[in-house]
């Protein structure tokens, strides 16, 4: 039986083909499901930063309001800023006395990052820059879209802007007295302070980036250096203070891990942040996996001005890649297990079938399947009259063989006379063994002589084969053609009485009937 024959079985192959189908259909799936999860655990972290960015600046609003309230929109101050714009040539005066007076809440405000107390008048005009009292006087109107805004339609502005010198959160209030606009007063919440409270409230590490052209059309070029040019985003830098923080020691993320993750998705930071979407990448680097968040900081216009971002390792993201791959792994050993077992099912049954209709020894038809052969060409013959032969021969003297050679050298001769018979047939012939050492030739479309002539060209081929060097191995044959109104019983007596009288003539010889 040759081996793995099993293989060109079609339904084997179906069998297995089904199986490994239904093997990626299940990974497909499970695949798709793990890119679900980590789409909701991502869309969730950027919700949540969110959040947590909404919290602090809705405290600071809160606490701004209450500045307001209770300090800044208080009659005095409003009478010297009034003063202030009133009696021009005593400005300078009443910037003095103004910063005398809330020199203290400045500085308590700024232990809190808010680092920005700003006074301008109604016509835009700066007046008091408490973190920078030495410049004023300057026109806003034309570079801070907030202060323009609150000056003109008497409103509160919430949000962010880049300023002369420093970019923040802003809190700008309108200002009144006695019943007259008079300017308005600005509190400003740094970055920093945004990116410290995070990290000390939820982790990780968190970066500020701005705008390159707010930069350069806003901030006094004094104040440029304070910002650094990114090597991925060309449109936009990172604010010096908050980078700086990334090479202390106690950084949750190092920098060479926000560089990887920052260079494994250059191509989706730039197209999102072109896009001015918020949006967050992920990345595994060294067996961890670690997202980045960026959200978008716009501006009055509604158009991104920054981003904050946030760099975290997530184990959320660990969790569902080891979930996803244990499954693949359990999958991919069932699936071979599987293909294990059909392969031995299918060569077992395979096997089995192969003995059913072959001779174990020798490899050839055995006894059933020749007589199966024989019933078919006998239905040929009777159906559409073709005739065929019947040939069977056996060895000679093959117990005394057995008996001085052994059986493992009966066994081999055996196999080596299948061998030589089989090369020495037509395809359409078909050959077997009968039992014991007699063996048979039925072969279709061949008429008597034909079949004496295949026998007695077997017998000379069996004689002259070197199958013991002591002694020559030969055979005696029987031939019988079928013929009208025959059946197969008969057919084969036929054939054996001429192998009998072969036998009986002396051996090594050719007998028709």
């Amino acid at each position: 039986m040759k081996k793995f024959v099993f293989l060109s079985n079609r339904y084997y192959l179906l069998t297995l083909f089904l199986v490994i189908i239904i093997f990626f259909v299940f990974v497909s799936y499970n695949y798709y499901e793990k890119i679900d999860e980590e789409n909701f655990f991502l869309n969730r972290s950027l919700n949540r930063l969110n959040s947590e960015v909404d919290v602090i600046l809705n405290t600071y609003n809160i606490a701004a309001d209450a500045v307001y309230n209770n300090v800044l929109n208080s009659p005095k101050l409003k009478r010297i800023f009034y003063y202030g714009w009133v009696f021009e040539d005593r400005r300078d005066n009443y910037r003095l006395y103004l910063k005398s007076e809330i020199d203290s809440l400045y500085q308590d405000l700024k232990k809190y990052y808010i680092r920005q107390l700003h006074f301008h008048f109604k016509d835009g005009t700066s007046f008091l820059r408490m973190q920078n009292p030495e410049v004023y006087g300057d026109q806003l109107f034309e570079i801070r879209e907030s202060v323009e805004y609150v000056n003109t339609e008497q409103k509160k502005f919430v949000g962010f802007e880049e300023g002369r010198i420093i970019d923040g959160y802003r809190y700008i209030y309108p200002l009144s007295y006695n019943n007259q606009h008079i300017g308005s007063v600005e509190l400003s919440l740094s970055f920093q302070a945004v990116t410290e409270l995070l990290k000390s409230n939820f982790g990780g590490s968190k970066i500020f980036m701005i705008k390159n052209e707010l930069i350069e059309e806003i901030t006094y070029s004094e104040e440029q250096n304070n910002y650094k040019a990114s090597s991925v985003f060309e449109n936009y830098s990172y604010d010096q203070e908050i980078y700086n923080s990334l090479l202390e020691p106690d950084n949750e993320i190092p920098l060479n891990i926000i560089k990887k993750i920052n260079r494994e998705n250059k191509r989706e930071l730039l197209t999102q942040t072109e896009a001015e979407n918020s949006f967050i990448v992920s990345s595994r680097i060294d067996g961890n996996y670690y997202t980045g968040s960026f959200i978008n900081i716009r501006g009055i216009n509604g158009n991104t001005k920054a981003y904050l971002i946030s760099y975290q390792q997530d184990e959320s993201l660990n969790f569902i890649n080891q979930k996803f791959f244990t499954t693949f792994k359990i999958s991919f050993i069932f699936l071979v297990l599987t293909i294990i077992l059909l392969t031995i099912i299918f060569a077992n049954n395979n096997k089995l079938r192969f003995l059913a209709h072959n001779d174990q020894l020798t490899g050839v038809s055995n006894r059933r399947d020749l007589t199966n052969i024989l019933e078919k060409e006998y239905e040929r013959n009777q159906r559409y009259n073709n005739t065929f032969s019947f040939i069977i021969f056996d060895i000679d003297h093959f117990k005394i063989i057995n008996d001085n050679y052994g059986h493992n050298t009966g066994d081999r001769i055996l196999k080596e006379l299948s061998n030589l018979v089989n090369t020495n047939i037509r395809k359409s012939d078909y050959f077997g063994r009968w039992g014991g050492e007699e063996f048979v030739v039925i072969a279709p479309e061949n008429n008597l002589k034909s079949a004496e002539k295949l026998a007695e060209k077997l017998r000379r081929e069996i004689d002259k084969y070197n199958f013991i060097n002591e002694r020559n191995v030969t055979a005696s044959f029987g031939v019988a053609e079928i013929s009208a109104d025959e059946n197969i019983d008969n057919l084969i007596k036929r054939a054996d009485d001429a192998l009998y009288r072969a036998k009986q003539n002396g051996r090594n010889r050719v007998e028709v009937d």
